[in-house]
């Protein structure tokens, strides 16, 4: 991507990337994948559904905030496809993750448990340099699994980032899917033909390595057309996409459409962290210090921010927007075979992300850009068309919901709750209002230190449990959170406040009993002057 940029309007960006569709030739991979594995033309039908019992196509987005989304109201871009499934169902403006890190979460959206029950704490050590050991059992109960006994079909295609024990990926066959290709490891390079991997034939818990050439997000959307076509119904098939993710690699076609984008930056662009625990200080995940793109030698520290803030931007949109367009392939293919009226469409995503605040890339802290991800679910019948939900959602809540719209029992176990009662009643009677979160990863590259913490509607407290230091946010009056009200490292509580934090410290002694979190420090509160 070119580095040099003229400053123009949103609007005539905008106005630019409405033309791609018709300057960009058709992309190839579709064809090399099909080839490959005898796949018919996704537009061939395959009958009109006639089973009672809805399909799933559960779509994971991979690190996408609600910021670059203009379903939530973003003005970078357009992106249509994935604004189609808010339009044709419900879209949810309170929703979160409950560790804001890719294998942690996805095993928690498979399970409906939180990761110290679901055993995957942290990234697999091949993303940490072997610093950090957690393990995916795929032989205990999953969502996937419910389904198949009940007669469902399942499929898995995409990012899959989950491990049985150091350097071996935990067998999605055994974890309840009956089709499944994923790549190896967390992200790029997006053009590399190797390092896919997939079950050989229906049911199979074999494991063989396949090349496909072509780029990633376009081989995966042929896939998972493939694999409902081979699945039959019911079936359930889950897209778990890769990008945006480093490298941020877009396709060819895409690499250059805004190279003459100047984009604004963020508020809280330039934070000093001045009031913030050593963790944000510490954190090493500042824009100035990416060499993701190669920023010219020359450049101050502060002209290199500006400079990577502006690549990354460019990068991280072309590469949603491949996303997108495949989004919108999915749906004209569940359009075009008749499945639409029977299939729940759900969206969600791992984590958010950081792009350019609080001076940052990647994600990881319990902030609201990292903690907030896109949640929407389609279903033609009971859900009404371009509806909205402020109820709180989580990550836990996934696989409990999806069980209950299939009309299937949820295991005591789970810890989520099913949304299918929003879907009745926009705020129903006792749903929840308080998140927990737990964040365990401290390794590199980016060796963010360990936290938990509790967010209500109005207030965030987050402890750094090892450190001993605290940030409570006053999101109404603070909604950046830039100012934390726990001084001295949590020492001193800001006048005003004190009945709050008791308050709040109870509440998080409360939720992690609820929980049955007992991994971490138990918590600990000491500041001056004040109880505990």
């Amino acid at each position: 991507m070119n580095s040099k940029a003229k400053f123009i309007s949103r609007k005539e960006a905008l106005k630019r990337l409405g033309t791609i569709g018709m300057t960009i030739p058709f992309t190839q991979s579709f064809f090399s994948v099909a080839s490959a594995m005898n796949v018919k033309d996704e537009n061939e039908p395959i009958g009109k559904s006639k089973n009672k019992q809805p399909n799933i196509l559960w779509i994971t987005t991979e690190g996408v905030p609600i910021s670059v989304l203009s379903c939530y109201g973003s003005k970078f871009m357009p992106t249509p496809n994935i604004d189609r499934i808010a339009k044709e169902g419900m879209l949810f403006t309170n929703s979160f993750v409950n560790n804001a890190l890719c294998a942690p979460s996805r095993a928690t959206l498979l399970t409906g448990k939180y990761n110290h029950l679901n055993g995957m704490l942290t990234n697999p050590g091949e993303t940490t340099n072997g610093q950090t050991r957690s393990f995916f059992d795929p032989k205990q109960q999953t969502f996937a699994k419910i389904l198949q006994k009940a007669g469902y079909k399942t499929g898995m295609v995409g990012k899959w980032h989950l491990v049985s024990e150091p350097g071996k990926p935990s067998n999605p066959g055994e974890a309840g899917f009956d089709y499944f290709v994923f790549k190896e490891g967390a992200g790029g390079p997006y053009y590399n033909a190797k390092g896919y991997f997939q079950n050989p034939l229906l049911g199979s818990k074999e494991i063989q390595e396949r090349e496909y050439p072509g780029y990633i997000t376009d081989n995966f959307t042929d896939l998972a057309i493939n694999g409902m076509k081979k699945l039959g119904e019911p079936f359930c098939m889950a897209v778990q996409f890769f990008n945006d993710h480093r490298p941020f690699d877009p396709p060819h076609k895409y690499e250059h459409i805004f190279d003459d984008v100047r984009f604004p930056e963020p508020g809280t662009f330039w934070d000093d962290y001045k009031t913030r625990s050593a963790a944000a200080r510490e954190a090493r995940m500042r824009i100035a210090d990416m060499k993701d793109f190669h920023p010219p030698e020359d450049l101050t520290e502060r002209q290199r921010q500006q400079w990577n803030y502006q690549q990354l931007m460019r990068h991280f949109l072309a590469t949603l927007k491949s996303q997108d367009d495949n989004v919108g392939r999915i749906l004209d293919f569940l359009d075009k075979n008749g499945l639409a009226d029977n299939t729940i469409v759900v969206f969600t995503g791992d984590h958010g992300f950081f792009l350019g605040e609080h001076g940052w890339f990647d994600k990881r802290f319990m902030y609201e850009e990292a903690l907030r991800v896109p949640w929407m679910i389609r279903y033609p019948g009971m859900i009404k068309p371009g509806s909205k939900s402020n109820a709180q959602v989580a990550s836990i809540d996934n696989a409990p919901t999806i069980l209950d719209l299939c009309s299937l029992p949820i295991p005591d176990d789970m810890q989520g709750k099913s949304l299918v009662p929003v879907f009745k009643e926009q705020n129903p009677e006792g749903w929840p209002t308080s998140l927990y979160y737990h964040y365990y990863e401290f390794a590199p590259p980016h060796w963010v230190l360990p936290h938990y913490g509790i967010r209500t509607e109005r207030y965030k407290l987050i402890s750094y449990y090892t450190i001993n230091e605290w940030e409570l946010f006053d999101m109404l009056k603070d909604p950046d959170e830039m100012d934390n009200l726990l001084l001295m490292e949590g020492m001193k509580i800001t006048p005003g406040y004190e009945d709050v934090v008791k308050d709040l410290v109870e509440k998080l002694k409360d939720i992690r009993s609820k929980y049955k979190d007992e991994t971490g420090e138990p918590v600990k509160f000491w500041p001056i002057n004040t109880y505990n």
